[in-house]
């Protein structure tokens, strides 16, 4: 704890929106041990938020460099400069402005992979190299580099000024961005190597987060890694991390996507992206026959392979236009379209209309 040691930092002397500033780097587990949260100043902590972050690194700190933009901080008068290197004395606090819930993630994290290897070492037959890949983690987040500025002179008015600009005006990137530069996820992956693959057959959106009904493009990245997730688990939420499969292996995976989105060209109208013509283009109908095919896998014990041939059968039975009596529940006669076609709920009725569809036309289970 920083009540017996002095500690030391090297840094970069800067003036910066009329205030004077010091940008210094710190291993976590030093840094851990710094500062303190002032509820006047900050936001009462998100445990969501938090765990959010956690499961984030949790999940990318084994095999990957995860990056933090830097932590900002008020001196509140304990660092002052001492030769060629900043001091701050024993005992004192700076107050955490930006990264607080970064921070109590790694703290979590950290908990987490030491309850983790205590647990591992406590078994009779522990497996060490479990235990080796975890005390690299705890290394690996333990000497994570926090890039700390640090404003030397402001009262606490300026503090919540500073807190309340960095948290109004910040603009996180949209997810059609992320989709597209994205290196670690692989459903993110697995979602542009499959619209690389069908670019002569799909138009499909790469960068934008939304499509709109003047958009023409069948679908996007963002509604391709949804549909992933309602195909191989089931989950119509959001989800981070690693593919928890049941039934298929990983193996598989780039073969049935392909399939599943390859199939739209058959199943779909020419101009399906046409969105004030037909429901195909829209995330709620394409989510929904995802997750029919899941449930066909889950529930009705088809391979996945078939489980999407028997999609096919759906090209009888629908227009795929607005109007249709299969959408019926979700027409609005007003606007004369669907409207609330992609909530949760919304996607569990279309996917039961389309099973009834699917059972009249002879869908019949398998066996295992």
């Amino acid at each position: 704890m920083n009540e017996e040691f002095l500690t030391k930092l090297k840094g970069h002397y800067l003036h910066q929106f009329g205030h004077d500033l010091l940008v210094t780097e710190l291993p976590f587990q030093f840094l851990k041990s710094i500062f303190k949260v002032d509820p006047h100043v900050q936001r009462e902590l998100d445990p969501r938020r938090r765990n959010l972050i956690k499961e984030y690194i949790l999940n990318t700190v084994h095999e990957h460099t995860f990056y933090f933009s830097p932590f900002v901080y008020s001196a509140r008068g304990c660092i002052e400069i001492v030769g060629d290197h900043w001091e701050i004395k024993p005992g004192s606090k700076l107050a955490i402005l930006e990264g607080q819930h970064r921070s109590a993630a790694l703290i979590s994290a950290l908990r987490h992979l030491e309850i983790k290897k205590e647990a591992l070492e406590e078994m009779p037959s522990s497996n060490h190299h479990e235990i080796t890949q975890i005390e690299a983690a705890i290394n690996k987040l333990e000497s994570f580099p926090i890039t700390m500025q640090i404003y030397l002179n402001l009262t606490t008015q300026e503090e919540r000024q500073l807190f309340t600009d960095i948290n109004t005006e910040r603009k996180n990137a949209h997810r059609g961005l992320i989709m597209k530069y994205e290196q670690r996820e692989e459903y993110v992956l697995l979602a542009r190597h499959i619209a690389a693959k069908l670019q002569t057959q799909l138009d499909i959106e790469t960068t934008l987060s939304r499509l709109t009904v003047h958009n023409t493009a069948i679908t996007s990245l963002v509604v391709m890694r949804r549909c992933l997730l309602a195909l191989f688990e089931g989950v119509l939420t959001h989800k981070e991390g690693s593919p928890k499969l049941k039934y298929c292996e990983s193996e598989e995976m780039e073969s049935i996507s392909y399939k599943f989105f390859k199939g739209w060209t058959e199943l779909f109208p020419i101009q399906g992206g046409n969105r004030e013509k037909y429901v195909c283009g829209l995330s709620g109908i394409q989510i929904a026959l995802a997750y029919t095919v899941y449930q066909l896998v889950s529930i009705h014990g088809f391979p996945y392979l078939q489980a999407i041939d028997e999609l096919k059968k759906l090209k009888a039975n629908t227009s795929w236009r607005h109007d249709d009596p299969l959408f019926s529940l979700f027409y609005d006669r007003r606007k004369k379209r669907l409207s609330n076609h992609s909530t949760q709920r919304s996607i569990l009725k279309l996917t039961d209309e389309f099973l009834t569809c699917l059972a009249n036309r002879g869908v019949k289970s398998n066996e295992r």
